[in-house]
């Protein structure tokens, strides 16, 4: 069973939002990038965290600091996903926040010729990028529908303006944004005080930008404005240099495509 823990120190977002202090929160994708961040901030303001990865060393290190616990899962996999809801509830004794973060991008050609692989790894990637969140919204409705809870699923600018090397990365993370947009409809029309959130992020340092991330923001600071977004529970939370992107995609749209072209 998870365990409290309370770093002394100041609590994200306590001050302009809720504390995070004994929030019952699950992360997807916290043994690396962004979510492990995820993870370790929030033990550290005494949440109680139940994460998941696929990768079970990793797991048990994240696993190891107080207050966290987790399970092996692969989210491609639609069942795992909301058996990973449900253990987690069971876990935490309820969930106030879910963070829908994990994602994987590939490269790919459809310029050449095409294989069973190249088939498999794009329904890999739609499976984890989009219905894997769709799924966990699902399952994780009742949980936070009793805990008047937080709903916060990462997209990207790429969403909005893609780039031509990822287009099923593009193409999901696009799909999940306006799935939010809708699910935000259902759930204010149920009036259960639950709060929806798209967190729009720029490039970050992740392992998933190895090599290609020169000028990326750091994860953690990534996550600590993610935080402080979900303490003021605001639909949209513009992440680093994602908030000047939304003025220029709005102004001037096809410089925002120009700009994301290549990168």
């Amino acid at each position: 069973m998870a365990e409290s823990y309370k770093r002394p120190g100041r609590v994200l977002g306590h001050a302009s939002g809720m504390s995070f202090h004994r929030k019952r929160v699950l992360v997807t994708g916290g043994t690396s990038g962004i979510g492990a961040h995820l993870v370790r901030l929030l033990a550290e303001q005494g949440a109680l965290v139940a994460t998941c990865g696929r990768d079970p060393d990793r797991l048990a290190q994240a696993t190891r600091r107080p207050g966290v616990t987790g399970w092996v899962a692969d989210l491609a996999d639609p069942g795992g996903t909301a058996a990973l809801v449900a253990d987690a509830a069971a876990e935490l004794g309820g969930l106030d926040v879910v963070v829908a973060n994990a994602a994987v991008q590939h490269r790919q050609s459809f310029t050449g010729g095409w294989s069973p692989a190249d088939s498999a790894a794009v329904l890999a990637e739609t499976h984890t990028n989009l219905a894997g969140p769709i799924v966990l919204a699902g399952a994780a409705w009742p949980h936070l529908r009793r805990s008047r809870g937080v709903f916060t699923a990462l997209t990207s600018a790429l969403a909005y303006s893609p780039k031509k090397t990822a287009p099923v990365y593009c193409a999901s993370k696009a799909g999940l944004g306006v799935f939010l947009r809708a699910l935000r409809y259902q759930w204010d029309d149920a009036d259960a005080g639950v709060t929806v959130q798209e967190a729009l992020m720029p490039l970050v340092a992740t392992p998933m930008t190895e090599g290609r991330n020169d000028g990326a923001l750091p994860a953690e600071q990534a996550a600590q404005q993610i935080l402080r977004g979900i303490a003021r529970r605001v639909p949209v939370i513009a992440v680093g240099k994602a908030r000047p992107f939304r003025v220029i995609r709005r102004v001037a749209p096809g410089v925002a495509d120009a700009m994301l072209r290549d990168s």
